[in-house]
C-alpha cells in the first residue's frame, strides 16, 4: 500500500483545454489497416458453467404464442399475426 501512496505524493499538472495544446511537430502514426482485426459477431462467453447453472436442466424453450418447441415468444414465427379480438391465434 505503501508504494501506491508515493504514486499519489507527486502533484499532477492539469492537461488544460485541447485547443490550447501546441501542434505536434513528430510524425504522424497511421495504422496498418490490414492488421486491424474485425469483430464479426458478439464476443464468446468465457464463463465455466457450474451446477447453479439450471438452464439445460429444464429443458428446451416452449413457446407461449403457438405452443412450438425450441423458441420463445419473442422469436415467433407468429408473433405478427393476431386475431381480430386483438389476442395471438391459437392452433
Amino acid at each position: 500500500m505503501g508504494e501506491i501512496q508515493k504514486v499519489y505524493k507527486t502533484r499532477f499538472r492539469p492537461v488544460g483545454n485541447p485547443t490550447t495544446w501546441s501542434v505536434h511537430e513528430g510524425p504522424r502514426l497511421v495504422p496498418n489497416p490490414q492488421l486491424k482485426r474485425v469483430a464479426k459477431s458478439r464476443y464468446k462467453k468465457t464463463r465455466f458453467l457450474n451446477e447453479m447453472d439450471i438452464r439445460d436442466l429444464r429443458g428446451p424453450r416452449h413457446c407461449r404464442l403457438c405452443g412450438g418447441e425450441g423458441h420463445s415468444r419473442s422469436r415467433c414465427l407468429r408473433r405478427g399475426e393476431t386475431s381480430s379480438s386483438g389476442s395471438a391465434l391459437n392452433s
